[in-house]
Parts: C-alpha cells; structure tokens; sequence
C-alpha cells in the first residue's frame, strides 16, 4: 500500500550545469536553494535587494539589476536609520549616502552577473502589498513602520502578471546568453500573519498568475516546491519550531528533486564530490598531528583541485 503522495517534477528539457551563472530572487525559500547551489559549487548570485516576497518588488528588482538603475534619494526613507523602499532590512544606512552607496554598488556587482547568467530562479511569496501612504510605494519589507502608515490590499492576477512580465523581459534582453531561461517557483512558506484563508487566497493568485506566464512566454518553467511541500511532506515533522518553515529533512528532499529535475548524471555527480568535500572538511580529528589526519587533509586538497578544474 501507499500511504503517501510522492510528487516527480518532469525532467527539464535543458540541463543546468556548473559552468552556467544562476540569479535567485524572491523568499526566504530562495535562500534555501541558493544555499545548496553555493554549497555544490555552482556560480549564484542570490537576492541582491535581500529577501522579497511580493511580485512587484521582485519586478522592480530585476529592473533596477538589469538596466543598471541606481537608487536615488526618493527611493529612501528614514525610520530610526535609513531604508529602501525595494529592499530588505539587512540594507540599513546611518546616512542616506551611506545606504544608496552599499545599495547601488550591490546594483552595478549584480548587473555584470546577471548579463552573464543562462538561469533566472524567481520565488514568489505572497500576493499581498503593504503601500506607502505618504510615497505610494510598494514596500519590499515594511521596516517595522506603524500600520497607520500603511496600507494592505490584495494584487490581481491581472497586475502580477503584468508586471512580472516586464521584468522577465528585461532579464531575457540583458542577458547575453542567447538561450536563457526563468524558473518560478512558489514559496511553500505559508503567510500566516496575513490570515489562514488569507495565506491560500493569496497562494492561489500567485498560482494562476504563473500560468498565465508559463502560457505567454516559452521561456518560463515552473518547479513545484509548494506542491513537493504541501502535497508530498504532509506533515509537520517536515517543518521548523514555528510550524511555518521547511526544516533542514524537506529542505534536502526538495533539493533532491531540484538535482534530478534540472541536472544530468554528469552535474549531479559532481554535486555528490562537492557533499563529499563537505564532509571531509568538517570532520574534527581526535590527533591533529596524526599522519592518519595529514593523509586526510591531502585528499582533501586533491578533491579541491580537481573540482576546481574548469569543466570541459
């Protein structure tokens, strides 16, 4: 008998590859995957505005990067420190030189990698916006700003769509690799805070809304992490403390899935030396000074050189 739903993505029809440059944007389930491709050797460069969850942000991110569009002073705020409007709290200035230096600079490093990158991995979180009343900006993070502030409201499919659209277009304009691509994933991370019913109405947009640009854009795949969460690891021994995050167990089973989806038998080969490596460097001997340990430090060294061999 089968007392579970095993969910199989179907096999990528192009195969990404250690030589390939790979942009993440989006949730904090971004970083989780971003992780993984760091770890197994892959070139990232992952959230250059920090964890973002709505499309809108996500958008206005991929526009900035792409056109190599600095921030300016209007795109700032002050709330007990400087802040952007776009990007996440981890980018903070005393002054407002201080922030638009790190942000702009942080801009012009990810405009030279994306124009490079043949893949493009977009985690889209949540379809609710948190408005700027006084700028009628979208927030990318709210910065801990009184609710009065604010206003909350819901994006139709409609303007997620539209605008994810543009900056998806920009990605594929700048980047010179002729064959790039754009995998969309939806955030299994549940948005509690916004309200039970209110977190799977909002999944529910974002759902659709990626639909409708797997139909309009040839270029755009889609991975089903929320499926691979919800449907496959439905239990809560799969998930953190606070009962809202994947632990480290689901994160590595949909890690497995990612490998075989998107990677051949030579890619995730490779991924296995790089686990190996891993291990090996965190092992802690009991005699550092035996020889036992300096055949182990040598191998390692081996297995550095010969991962760090350009691939042919």
């Amino acid at each position: 008998m089968i007392f579970r739903t095993e969910i199989t993505p179907e096999k990528f029809s192009h195969s990404i590859q250690h030589n390939d440059q790979i942009v993440l944007i989006g949730s904090c389930f971004t970083e989780n995957i971003g992780v993984k491709l760091i770890e197994n050797g892959f070139q990232t460069d992952i959230n250059p505005f920090g964890i973002i969850y709505n499309p809108i942000t996500i958008s206005e991110c991929l526009r900035h990067i792409c056109d190599n569009k600095p921030l300016t002073k209007d795109d700032i705020l002050e709330s007990n420190g400087w802040f952007s409007y776009y990007h996440h709290g981890i980018y903070k200035g005393k002054t407002p030189e201080e922030l638009l230096k790190k942000i702009n600079n942080r801009i012009n490093e990810s405009n030279l990698f994306i124009k490079k990158s043949k893949y493009l991995i977009l985690t889209l979180g949540t379809s609710w916006i948190y408005t700027h009343n006084q700028s009628n900006k979208i927030m990318g993070n709210c910065h801990k700003l009184p609710s009065k502030h604010l206003t909350k409201s819901l994006l139709s499919i409609e303007k997620i769509v539209e605008d994810l659209s543009i900056g998806i277009d920009k990605y594929i304009q700048s980047s010179e690799v002729l064959d790039a691509k754009v995998l969309i994933t939806i955030s299994p991370i549940r948005h509690f805070r916004d309200g039970y019913r209110e977190n799977q109405v909002s999944k529910s947009l974002l759902h659709i809304a990626t639909e409708q640009l797997l139909k309009k854009n040839p270029r755009i795949e889609y991975f089903p992490s929320y499926e691979i969460m919800m449907d496959d690891l439905r239990d809560y021994r799969y998930y953190n403390a606070d009962m809202q995050h994947p632990n480290s167990v689901a994160i590595d089973y949909i890690w497995e899935k990612f490998q075989h989806t998107y990677f051949n038998q030579d890619t995730i080969s490779r991924c296995k030396d790089y686990e190996k490596l891993k291990k090996m460097k965190e092992h802690r001997p009991f005699e550092p000074e035996s020889q036992e340990y300096q055949t182990h430090l040598q191998k390692i060294k081996e297995l550095e050189k010969e991962l760090n061999n350009p691939i042919k």
